[in-house]
């Protein structure tokens, strides 16, 4: 291509052509290119806290998760509800397309009896002009079948109960809470 605009307009022209490009800044391509770079560079943390509660018959009320026991009434038909865990998982988010940040991450879940632990993996998207990001968050047995997935939009800040499940027919509900806190680039 560069040889047909040679021979078209001559190779003086050309050189006359990119010595006034390159003098008044860099050229259009190479811009863009230069501003792709920037963008993959920028990243941005989300860190989520997960409160993992369960569901069952407790008429004591825990004092760690008050805040949230007036809404649980709301959403679900259950006694009373326990704190079983409290976990932080941070995800930086790294450049994806233009506009758009994503990352994953994963993290075990140890609880203080002897059941297997858990597991929360998280896998985040994010548009960077936009307070809100998007996961897809999935609560294991250590098993490969999720005991619960979910799909959200969370503004920073937001308390979201992603929903509740059974590790077997006779075992208590678990209910997955997340608190997303996003730090913007």
């Amino acid at each position: 291509m560069i040889g047909k605009m040679i021979d078209k307009w001559g190779s003086k022209s050309l050189r006359c052509a990119l010595l006034v490009a390159l003098a008044l800044g860099t050229l259009p391509g190479l811009a863009g290119a230069q501003e792709r770079e920037d963008a993959a560079e920028t990243v941005q943390n989300v860190q989520l806290v997960f409160h993992l509660v369960e569901a069952d018959g407790f008429t004591d009320d825990d004092p760690e998760i008050s805040d949230v026991v007036s809404e649980l009434k709301k959403l679900f038909n259950f006694q009373g509800y326990r704190l079983l865990s409290t976990s932080v998982l941070n995800i930086g988010l790294s450049y994806f397309s233009p506009g758009t940040v994503t990352g994953s991450g994963r993290q075990r879940i140890a609880l203080d009896d002897s059941r297997t632990p858990l597991a929360i993996s998280a896998e985040m998207r994010a548009r960077r002009t936009q307070g809100t990001v998007r996961a897809t968050v999935t609560l294991t047995d250590m098993v490969p079948l999720p005991l619960l997935e979910a799909s959200v939009t969370m503004r920073d800040g937001q308390r979201v109960v992603l929903g509740s499940a059974r590790r077997s027919a006779d075992a208590p509900v678990l209910i997955l809470i997340v608190t997303p806190s996003i730090d913007p680039a």
